[in-house]
């Protein structure tokens, strides 16, 4: 097992390092898109490393970037994930609503059946969200 795993750590470190390279090369070159791309494949190793710390804070900024350069093929995804890494990490309706703008991106360039999983994923989200209110802190 531990040769496993050890295999697996190991693809994982030269999956980064190929992806540290290109962000690199994206950061000299001015590729803002490409920048965003790499950091949204960054954050997806970060979770499967299970670190949702790291890739949110990758995900902000692909999100960031994205906004800049608004096409909606590319900020449709990165905000599907970060909508649901905010939801996690405890900012529901900050989460809620960036999945939201995807689910409307993703009808407005006629991705049909990606908007239709994200449907059910919102539909999953606010079930989860009625069932599990988060405690109500603080004095008015």
């Amino acid at each position: 097992m531990s040769t496993n795993s050890s295999e697996q750590k190991n693809k994982c470190n030269d999956a980064s390092n190929k992806l540290v390279e290109r962000l690199e090369e994206c950061k000299n070159s001015g590729d803002s898109k490409g920048r965003a791309e790499v950091l949204f494949d960054m954050a997806h190793l970060r979770i499967a490393e299970n670190n949702q710390e790291e890739a949110l804070l990758l995900m902000i900024e692909a999100y960031s970037l994205a906004k800049e350069f608004g096409e909606l093929s590319c900020l449709c995804p990165i905000g599907e994930l970060l909508g649901q890494l905010l939801y996690v990490a405890g900012s529901r309706e900050e989460g809620l609503n960036i999945v939201r703008e995807s689910y409307a991106g993703f009808k407005e360039i006629g991705e049909d059946d990606k908007a239709a999983n994200i449907e059910n994923l919102l539909d999953a989200m606010d079930a989860h969200a009625l069932a599990n209110p988060l405690p109500v802190t603080g004095a008015e």
